[in-house]
């Protein structure tokens, strides 16, 4: 004896699937994926990442200049001070330490952000010129040194 199928025939799942397909109907339903938002997360964290490490870097940069402009400011301000009165008091190769804040202004040897030395030799063949050499430094940059000749007093 035969055996009757049951239930209906596979044919008639396939044509209704093809028929809601064909109708524009899909079995997805509309919107994102926890993956999908996951990712959009994940790329958005790291464009804000990199944004604020161009900032930090671009913060940083701008106080490095701040202190160099400072400081070859104070080794200037010296030089040109020393062009015009060479203190006569000052024994060769002696070395004066003057202290300022982070702003320029003075300051102990305790509590100071900048450093200048002015270092004085007096020239042996012509008596007319001194040398001196202004250095200004300050914790975690470059040194600015100046050095010039000037009339002797």
């Amino acid at each position: 004896m035969a055996r009757a199928p049951l239930g209906p025939p596979p044919i008639s799942v396939t044509v209704m699937k093809n028929h809601n397909r064909a109708a524009g109907v899909t079995d997805a339903k509309p919107g994102f994926t926890l993956i999908e938002v996951l990712i959009s997360l994940v790329v958005i964290l790291f464009s804000f990442m990199a944004a604020l490490t161009v900032l930090t870097s671009s913060h940083q940069s701008g106080i490095t200049a701040e202190n160099q402009t400072l400081a070859v400011f104070l080794a200037e301000s010296k030089l040109e001070e020393l062009r015009h009165q060479t203190p006569s008091s000052m024994a060769d190769g002696a070395t004066i330490n003057e202290y300022f804040d982070r702003h320029g202004g003075t300051a102990t040897a305790d509590s100071h952000f900048f450093a200048r030395s002015i270092l004085l030799k007096r020239q042996t063949p012509s008596q007319f010129t001194n040398e001196v050499k202004v250095e200004v430094r300050w914790p975690g940059g470059k040194p600015v040194t100046y050095t010039s000749v000037i009339p002797a007093s």
